[in-house]
């Protein structure tokens, strides 16, 4: 049997868990201890951001034979219903994937089911996946079945995208936003993750692998797995960067300094150096974008420091404020416009690294353009 992958192996397994969503867990936790957990929910934030485990917990918790119906602010994870949630094969929770089962027929048989008592349980847990995406005609079906659910159901809508939510739904649940988790958050988690299974994961190592997951605790556990698939004893930042095939952050560095030092010729010498090496151009773009935005963020007020170095590592950083003379915060904002709209050409280039090699022409010409004399002011 295949090996199981890490997001599921190690999907949170009580509200504790849930890294980086204090705020609704918290609420949540809270409304299992008062007794008043709500009939219907709605979860909406970025993917991979624990939305769906967040329903499941609660879906553990509202049957969990060791307390009271309704009543587990934690599961116990002993019982044989919160085992059942654990291993996948729980009757009592319902997840319907809305991307593909967005019709009105969808939702019908969704009312049909909702009437009868749960199996084994005190309720039935109806999860809706990118609720967003249903059919108009599916929304007015489900509004009606949300106005007036049976006391043994309850739903939860988790959506990438609340504003296609319809205002009538919203206000049947109760809405909870969750956050993009920061670096820092994603990269101990992945340390927790690895030890668990034995494998020694270096500090910077997770960083990368949080950057590269750009805010999903989904993403950089399915990283981490490809990762731990060919270097499973010890892995380093130099090894999650090959195995990845990123381009290597040292090269941002060296790209970086080259702009400051306005050497057009090495700047262009290196992207083809990474053009012929294979990498991905158009994410050395976005590492190189944001060395700019960190660059500007010192370079306006340096007690924003703070969240530099939450999203760079730390010879980064150093690199940035080594070359951060050579710019001024005109040039690092008029950099980050120029690098981002040369981003936007890499899906329809004909030459991989065109769009790489006309915004560094245009970042260094800028700043030669901008570091020569005042012109004379006319007295006519």
């Amino acid at each position: 049997m295949s090996e199981q992958v890490l997001y599921r192996k190690y999907r949170p397994r009580d509200f504790s868990e849930v890294v980086g969503q204090e705020q609704v867990t918290g609420a949540i936790k809270n409304a299992f201890k008062i007794g008043r957990v709500a009939h219907a929910y709605l979860f909406s934030g970025p993917r991979g951001v624990g939305k769906t485990s967040m329903a499941r917990l609660i879906a553990k918790s509202l049957n969990c034979a060791a307390h009271p119906a309704g009543k587990a602010e934690v599961p116990c994870n002993a019982c044989a219903s919160c085992a059942a949630f654990n291993e996948g094969r729980a009757s009592d929770v319902i997840e319907i994937d809305a991307a593909s089962n967005r019709g009105i027929d969808d939702i019908r048989e969704l009312r049909d089911g909702v009437r009868f008592v749960p199996t084994q349980g005190a309720y039935k847990t109806y999860i809706i996946d990118e609720v967003h995406q249903l059919t108009k005609e599916a929304f007015n079906a489900l509004l009606k079945t949300l106005e007036e659910p049976p006391s043994h159901a309850v739903f939860i809508l988790a959506t990438t995208d609340p504003e296609k939510v319809p205002a009538t739904i919203i206000s049947r649940t109760q809405h909870y936003q969750f956050r993009r988790p920061r670096a820092e958050e994603i990269a101990n988690r992945l340390s927790v993750v690895a030890k668990k299974d034995g494998v020694v994961l270096e500090p910077d190592a997770g960083r990368l692998i949080a950057f590269a997951a750009e805010g999903s605790f989904r993403d950089a556990e399915s990283i981490l797995g490809q990762v731990m698939a060919v270097q499973d004893k010890k892995i380093t930042r130099a090894e999650a960067e090959e195995i990845l095939g990123l381009p290597k952050r040292e090269a941002a560095k060296q790209m970086f300094t080259l702009i400051a030092q306005k050497k057009s010729a090495e700047a262009l010498a290196l992207i083809q150096e990474l053009s012929e090496a294979g990498y991905d151009l158009a994410y050395f773009g976005k590492l190189l974008m944001q060395y700019f935005r960190a660059a500007l963020f010192l370079k306006t007020d340096a007690n924003l420091k703070q969240f530099v170095i939450s999203e760079m590592l730390a010879d980064e950083y150093e690199c940035i404020v080594a070359n951060l003379p050579s710019f001024t915060a005109q040039e690092l904002a008029a950099g980050v416009n120029i690098i981002f709209d040369n981003l936007q050409r890499f899906r329809k280039t004909p030459i991989p690294q065109l769009p790489l090699e006309l915004a560094v022409i245009e970042l260094i010409d800028g700043k030669k353009e901008n570091s020569g004399p005042a012109p004379a002011i006319r007295k006519d």
